[in-house]
């Protein structure tokens, strides 16, 4: 539809206030943001930092929403019924829709948990607090972010906390005639701080948390307020093709595995505040952002960015938590701009530009209001699991409740000290010192500990030195957020001086630390983990870490690893298709020992190779997992899996079964 056409024309006569002349390049950046964003989630592994557009969303939001506040304050025109009412009629349509298909959706393709926990989204995403709720997610088990359709409402999230809190700030500045740009430079400057003091200590809360993300929105609100006005036309040409060449490194150069927002969103906020401030007859401007085609995507930016990522996070579901084919993604995007065209004309358009505006703002405002009821209804009514009646010897129910059942923290019982990735736990009390290290392979047996202190029969003064994809070896280097695991050896060495530990455990999943990128340094070299001189060199270290322990006066114990499997995995017990779901045909299947152990094979050689040079008992939990049985049930009681996901114990069952450490406990 061409950019000249009545509902482009009205698009562009409520985004400005009449003193704000309407720019077509604005809405092309808004199609640069959107696009990146797009792409990235459909074809992840080829625009790898298409993230970034969400940064330069707020920026743009920024500098928009600010500069008709700006205007509508100085003329003394403001009003708070009036500039919420635009709010909601621009903001609330697509997205009300949005969740009520997501939800419905959900009652055909999800299991109760999946379900009330997208119950919980609607919920958080209604009220604009979907960031917070997210947040509150994450960790090392959290669902993987695919199989999350509301997920990308964090940054809505983000934008509307914004907006509450800065029209009531500008407005108190503008009545008690305070400096605006002090008071911009100001809030600028304490949430970049927090920003950068948060990207070290806890890069979930810096990226979700809206007081480290503010200084964003900041920006563009400072490019409107100090608006420049005296860069030569060369200048403004040459800042704006700086601007586009921050935006494609960023979205080209950039991974998931930067430490993101921190000091890196620098490089994409820059940019988009470039090409702002070189204005709309810039080269870049004009010549690309400016055109038609931009124009046109930029004006449905919103719904679709509404839009696309169920559709995605709905083909990951489906496909078990399989990427679409690059010919399926292509669809999805296709259908996105489908849906986000559809959704602007037939239902944003008229509430926003239609008669009776008041009326419409009121009824889409009950409506979201009616969504986050739904959603509150179906989070705490389970995901309603009497959809599904039981089978015999099979509950969905208990499926969806083991997928939900892992978490990589502490029982109840624990004293806990935190050390940069590293977790320093204790229980129980007495003059024989027990300490268990490892990764979170390891950590899975503390509810089994907990369980026997609550029945009194804990005999040990008990230390878990852990951390979730830590190795209990030194000289490991992993160069992702998982980095701050090289400082476990340390700090179980520093306990096991200063408590006088007479006994230490070690485990750990040891054949999965070979993926690519995995380091491991002996003899001053740096070798990957993932070639036979690495694997050699880890076992090696694992072998003198052995020693110094000893040399302590530790008695030293090795824990053979447990294997995953497919059949253990409660989310591969569920064949899914896009009419719904049914219980897998080969679910109670059990899987020989014999294909367990060949799996194990190899990390069990070598670990008991270690044990042969060192004399440290090998200890092995597979015969407590699989009951001593040739074969290994993934089930145990009435139906309950053993297993959260394809490696990690329930940490009921550990409590009722794992006892294989009971000797050292007792």
């Amino acid at each position: 539809m061409a950019i000249g056409s009545n509902w482009a024309l009205d698009h562009c006569r409520e985004m400005y206030s009449t003193k704000i002349h309407y720019r077509p390049d604005i809405d092309g950046l808004r199609a640069f943001a959107v696009l990146s964003v797009v792409l990235h989630h459909a074809f992840p592994n080829a625009v790898t930092g298409g993230y970034v557009g969400v940064d330069v969303f707020f920026v743009i939001s920024g500098f928009l929403i600010s500069s008709i506040l700006f205007t509508e304050m100085d003329e003394h025109r403001f009003s708070f019924a009036d500039f919420y009412g635009r709010r909601i009629r621009r903001i609330f349509p697509a997205l009300a829709v949005c969740l009520s298909v997501v939800l419905a959706y959900g009652f055909v393709a999800l299991t109760p948990s999946e379900l009330a926990q997208l119950g919980k989204h609607v919920l958080f995403g209604a009220g604009f607090l979907s960031n917070f709720a997210l947040w509150s997610e994450s960790g090392y088990f959290d669902t993987a972010a695919t199989l999350k359709p509301l997920l990308h409402l964090w940054s809505l999230g983000v934008e509307e906390q914004f907006y509450i809190v800065w029209p009531i700030l500008l407005w108190v500045a503008f009545r008690m005639k305070a400096k605006v740009g002090r008071l911009l430079a100001v809030l600028f400057l304490a949430s970049f701080a927090i920003n950068i003091a948060l990207s070290i200590t806890s890069i979930s809360a810096d990226f979700y948390l809206p007081v480290s993300r503010f200084w964003e929105l900041l920006a563009g609100a400072g490019l409107a307020w100090w608006r420049p006005t005296i860069l030569g036309s060369a200048v403004r040409s040459w800042l704006s093709f700086a601007g586009l060449a921050a935006l494609l490194t960023s979205a080209a150069l950039f991974t998931p595995e930067l430490r993101f927002p921190g000091w890196p969103v620098l490089l994409p906020v820059a940019g988009a505040v470039a090409i702002i401030s070189a204005g709309r007859e810039a080269t870049v401007n004009r010549v690309v952002f400016s055109k038609r085609a931009f124009v046109f995507v930029g004006i449905i930016s919103y719904p679709l960015y509404i839009w696309h990522w169920p559709l995605i996070s709905y083909a990951y579901i489906i496909r078990l938590g399989k990427a679409p084919t690059p010919l399926m993604a292509l669809g999805l995007v296709a259908a996105s701009f489908l849906l986000a065209w559809a959704t602007y004309r037939f239902i944003e358009y008229p509430v926003r530009f239609g008669a009776h505006r008041h009326r419409r703002t009121q009824l889409v405002a009950a409506s979201m209001a009616v969504l986050g009821a739904c959603g509150l209804v179906v989070w705490s009514k389970g995901g309603f699991p009497e959809r599904f009646p039981p089978l015999p010897g099979i509950d969905v129910r208990k499926i969806g409740n083991a997928k939900l059942d892992a978490d990589f923290k502490p029982t109840r019982g624990m004293e806990l000290s935190d050390h940069d990735w590293t977790l320093v736990a204790h229980l129980g009390h007495g003059a024989r010192k027990l300490a268990l290290a490892g990764d979170s392979l390891l950590f899975q047996y503390g509810p089994r500990v907990q369980q026997l202190a609550d029945e009194g029969q804990l005999a040990a003064n008990t230390y878990f030195v852990t951390g979730p994809r830590c190795p209990p070896v030194p000289g490991v280097i992993q160069q992702d957020r998982f980095a701050g695991c090289r400082n476990l050896p340390g700090k179980l060495i520093d306990l096991v001086r200063s408590e006088k530990v007479q006994s230490v455990v070690l485990g750990a999943g040891w054949s999965g630390y070979t993926a690519e990128g995995m380091l491991i340094e002996r003899d001053g070299r740096q070798l990957p983990l993932n070639t036979k001189d690495g694997t050699d060199a880890f076992y090696a270290n694992l072998e003198d870490y052995v020693r110094l322990l000893q040399g302590e006066g530790a008695k030293v114990y090795l824990v053979l690893a447990t294997t995953g499997h497919r059949s253990f995995d409660p989310s591969e017990m569920i064949a899914r298709s896009v009419t719904g779901f049914r219980i897998a045909p080969d679910v109670e299947k059990a899987v020989p020992i014999a294909e367990l152990r060949a799996v194990l094979a190899a990390a069990d050689a070598k670990l008991r190779a270690v044990s042969e040079r060192t004399g440290a008992p090998l200890l092995d939990p597979l015969p407590d997992i699989c009951d001593g049985s040739e074969s290994c049930s993934p089930f145990f009681g009435t139906g309950e899996p053993k297993f959260s996901d394809r490696t990690h114990l329930r940490p009921v069952f550990v409590q009722q079964n794992v006892r294989f450490l009971d000797v050292l406990f007792k």
